[in-house]
This record gives C-alpha cells, sequence and structure tokens, in this order.
C-alpha cells in the first residue's frame, strides 16, 4: 500500500512539474513533447567588453513552442561552445519573445542558439546563423524566429 502512495505521489509530481503556463491546458504529450529533466542552466551573460562585435536582434519563439513558454525560460547564444549572449524572454502583442544580444571578434563565425523552457524541463538547440554585426534587428525568417522544433 505504501508503495502505490509513493507511486501516485511520484506521478503527480511528475505531471505537475511538467505543466506549461497558466495560459495552457493541453497536455505536452498530447502536442508530441516528452518532459525532460534539465534543471535551468547557469548560462552567464558575457562581458561585451571583450569582443570587438556585437549584434542585437529581436528573436520569437517559434509558435508551437510559444504556449510553453515561461518568465523562467533563458535563450542562449553560442559560438565554439562559449555563452557569447543570453537572454530572459518577455512578451510582447501576445508573443514571447527575446531581445538577444551576441557578441564576437569576428563576423562568419557560427551561431547556436540554445533554449531553456522551463515548463517542458528541457533545452532545444539549432544551428542558427553565421554571426553578422550588420543584420537588423527586426525583420521576418528563421533569423527572427528560429526553428527549434521541426
Amino acid at each position: 500500500m505504501k508503495k502505490m502512495i509513493l507511486a501516485l505521489a511520484a506521478l503527480a509530481m511528475t505531471a505537475w512539474g511538467c505543466s506549461g503556463n497558466d495560459d495552457n491546458d493541453e497536455n505536452p504529450a498530447e502536442k508530441g513533447f516528452q518532459c525532460g529533466d534539465v534543471t535551468r542552466p547557469s548560462w552567464r551573460i558575457p562581458n561585451f567588453d571583450d569582443y570587438d562585435l556585437s549584434m542585437i536582434v529581436d528573436v520569437t519563439v517559434q509558435d508551437t513552442l510559444q504556449s510553453y513558454v515561461t518568465y523562467n525560460d533563458l535563450l542562449c547564444a553560442t559560438i565554439n561552445d562559449e555563452v557569447r549572449g543570453l537572454a530572459e524572454p518577455e512578451k510582447s502583442n501576445n508573443k514571447w519573445r527575446f531581445l538577444l544580444t551576441v557578441a564576437s571578434d569576428e563576423s562568419g563565425q557560427d551561431v547556436v542558439l540554445s533554449y531553456y523552457c522551463d515548463s517542458l524541463h528541457r533545452i532545444f538547440t539549432t544551428e542558427w546563423i553565421k554571426f553578422d554585426s550588420s543584420i537588423p534587428p527586426t525583420g521576418e525568417g528563421e533569423v527572427y524566429v528560429p526553428v527549434f522544433v521541426k
């Protein structure tokens, strides 16, 4: 009996811990998402004074993930596995977005984006773009709405 109560408690904690934000009544598994066990990463914002170049991009979370975004999420840009940008989400016009500043010493380096989703306890990663400080901060396409889930 004690094992059954523990199993039910563990199941309830798992379901509660993988819930979406308050705007979402859907189960992530119904959309094909598996909940992970990743805790919020300890990524740190870089010292932008250490780099010659920077670019600012207003990144919107793709529609597939919009309903799972919370204020606890993070977006991290890396170059050569080194954190070069970090942003927290903000909600604007009913869309979650990150105002991301990315630093580099040279153009043309591959930038990888990692999105930590606190609701799903997962990190989604995508190869994003080549670093280019001349990219406009806003626009359309995969630069501004990267594809984490295909």
